[in-house]
């Protein structure tokens, strides 16, 4: 039996009998800002035609989401170019935030939107209009994409605008001193979230939702005994209405996750990736699987950077040790940690990327 990759992927959500367990490199079929536009770059050609042969695509979409949620046409976002400084500025009428980065007599310096607690109730208070989807590039996209795997949204979290406003030093030292004032803002944006998850859900475009954000509460940044209070019970909203549409909902988690996964067991998403392992993390795939049962497809985890400076046969190997993993623990789904960043990517890269294919079909037979 053998299934398109788009098959292939229903039917393992859906639980039914597979040919392969699929391999998705991240890369998504149209270009997206996160990663490098691989299908334009010549020296990604061998990749991009094993991919077409052999791999499960989700197209991951990022549309413009405003500012915080935001698509009050006021709010203004103009770059910042000059001399030894790059960045954004975002204004609202006489308010004003920067996110930026210094370069000065050798030293860099960066700074945030916001540096004070009390600046996230100003951007709370900005006139509040919902950004809409652009319907006709979805639907222009997933015909474009058609058999080769899945249309995938990336809406982001309540938690996520937090990651791009302040620093990560900030926010950890604001969950011990400002707690309150982080949970309101994070309350203004989870309805905000849930208003643009059900307008992206009523269009019944997208097959699945890639959610990102829950990495920014976890463990060792943040105490784990703030992760519900932080990041499952707004994820749980999220993932509940998904299900309510029919569609599938993934968590994205870099980093340490064993202390917090009874968090994600509440939250009962679809498939959790990235479930990384030490000496990166601190959980294996088998650990993940222990916590939360038999319905989550697990999708993992070699680390991008063993791509880049490992061998071909360390790489065989790898994918080896963790398909037997895998397959054994159930649902899986193998992949890297991270999707391809390089726009100048070295031959070693090439030459790994097309090993972890072939041992991956050689050794996901089912």
């Amino acid at each position: 039996m053998e299934l398109t990759s788009r098959q292939r992927l229903l039917r393992l959500w859906n639980g039914q009998e597979i040919d392969r367990v699929p391999i998705w490199l991240l890369a998504p079929y149209h270009p997206l800002e996160y990663y490098a536009d691989i299908y334009n770059i010549p020296a990604y050609r061998p990749v991009t035609a094993a991919i077409e042969r052999f791999c499960d695509t989700m197209d991951r979409r990022r549309p413009d989401l405003g500012f915080c949620y935001n698509a009050n046409p006021e709010i203004l976002r103009t770059s910042i170019d000059g001399p030894g400084r790059t960045g954004t500025r975002v204004t609202y009428r006489d308010l004003t935030f920067e996110k930026s980065v210094t370069q000065e007599n050798g030293y860099t310096t960066i700074k945030f939107y916001v540096d004070d607690p009390n600046m996230l109730e100003k951007i709370a208070e900005i006139p509040y209009i919902p950004p809409c989807p652009d319907r006709e590039t979805l639907l222009r996209e997933k015909e474009e994409l058609g058999e080769r795997g899945l249309l995938m949204m990336d809406l982001g979290d309540p938690l996520e605008p937090l990651y791009h406003l302040c620093s990560a030093e900030n926010f950890c030292i604001w969950t011990l001193t400002d707690l309150d004032s982080l949970l309101r803002f994070t309350d203004v944006m989870a309805e905000r979230v849930l208003e643009v998850y059900r307008r992206y859900l009523e269009l019944d475009i997208a097959d699945a939702y890639f959610i990102v954000g829950a990495e920014f509460a976890g463990p060792p940044m943040v105490d784990p005994k703030l992760f519900n209070t932080l990041s499952s019970r707004y994820l749980k909203r999220v993932v509940d209405l998904i299900h309510q549409y029919g569609k599938i909902a993934i968590i994205h988690y870099h980093g340490n996750l064993s202390r917090v996964l009874e968090g994600f067991k509440e939250v009962e998403p679809d498939g959790l990736h990235t479930i990384e392992a030490p000496p990166v993390g601190d959980c294996t795939i088998t650990q993940a699987r222990s916590a939360l049962g038999p319905h989550t497809v697990l999708i993992g985890n070699i680390q991008y950077d063993d791509l880049e400076r490992r061998s071909q046969d360390e790489i065989r190997q790898m994918v080896r040790d963790v398909m037997e993993e895998g397959k054994a623990a159930g649902r899986f789904i193998l992949s890297p940690t991270a999707g391809p960043y390089c726009a100048q990517p070295s031959a070693r890269l090439i030459q790994n990327y097309l090993a972890f294919i072939e041992a991956g079909i050689r050794y996901g037979k089912l």
